[in-house]
Order: C-alpha cells, then structure tokens, then sequence
C-alpha cells in the first residue's frame, strides 16, 4: 500500500509544469562568465529591459534581457549574434537564410538590410521565454554556440 501511494505522488509530482526561475541580467552575467563569456557588460535600456554584450572566442554576441519587473527580473531573453557585411544580400543568401532556418530547429537566422543598401547585418538568434518552463544557464549559452557553429558552416558552404 505505502509503495503504490508513493508511485502516486511521485506521477502526481512529474506532472506538475517545471518551475521557471526569471533571472536579473546581473545573475545572467555570472552565466555568461561561467559558459565562457569574456568581458561581458550590461547596459540597462529602459525599466523594462537590459543587453549583455560578451565574446567567446572570436565571436561577439549579446543578451537582451526583456519584460523585466520592478525588481530587476526579467521574464525572457534573447541571444544573438550578427556580422556585418558589406554591399547588398542578394537573392542567394535570403535562400540560404531560409534553408537554415527550415533545417535546424534551434535558433533563427536572419538579414537585415541598411537603408544606404552599402552594408547588411546577417545574424541568428535564440530565444527563451523564462516565464513559462524555461531557465536561463550555462547549457542554454551551449546550445547557442552550437547554434552559432552551424549556422556559420551552414554560410560558409557554398549553395
């Protein structure tokens, strides 16, 4: 009778929704240290929301942290990388930007063209909804670079 009852609560317990923890960018930060993250730095952008900028290796990107509360804590986050590029994306990268994002399910890349049409920005990102079963660590800042990797060898193939 004890072992059912404690099968009971146990399936009772892993039914339950996984706690979220929204995090303030500063513990974000120490997270970004700890992944391997180099000179990070915050910079607040409002009440609501703030940015991380970091390297790793030879690559720069940044946490923004958004929907944050009275406290300081904020409800998702989004890490991104992007390169600068000059002259104009033409047809052929947009296909390539589309065929990497119908063929990996983590992360999303994109193009964003400068209204001069002399440069563009080309980038990926990731996204976490904090509030909602998902925490912010060091595995999170993993997938990321592994998302960064392929999307870098997914550019630098040739079509």
């Amino acid at each position: 009778m004890i072992r059912r009852s404690t099968c009971v609560a146990l399936a009772a317990l892993m039914a339950l929704p996984a706690l979220a923890w929204p995090i303030s960018p500063e513990n974000a930060a120490t997270i970004l240290t700890r992944a391997g993250g180099e000179d990070v730095e915050l910079t607040w952008l409002g009440d609501d929301a703030a940015r991380l900028d970091a390297k790793q290796g030879d690559f720069k990107y940044s946490v923004r942290m958004m929907d944050c509360d009275e406290a300081k804590v904020c409800a998702s986050a989004m890490i991104f990388a992007t390169f600068e590029m000059s002259g104009a994306p033409d047809f052929a990268m947009y296909q390539k930007t589309n065929h990497f994002n119908d063929s990996f399910p983590f992360g999303r890349a994109f193009i964003l063209p400068r209204p001069d049409q002399q440069s563009f920005a080309l980038g990926v990102d990731y996204s976490l909804d904090l509030k909602n079963e998902a925490n912010f660590d060091t595995e999170d800042m993993d997938k990321f670079m592994s998302i960064l990797d392929a999307y870098i060898g997914h550019m630098s193939n040739e079509p």
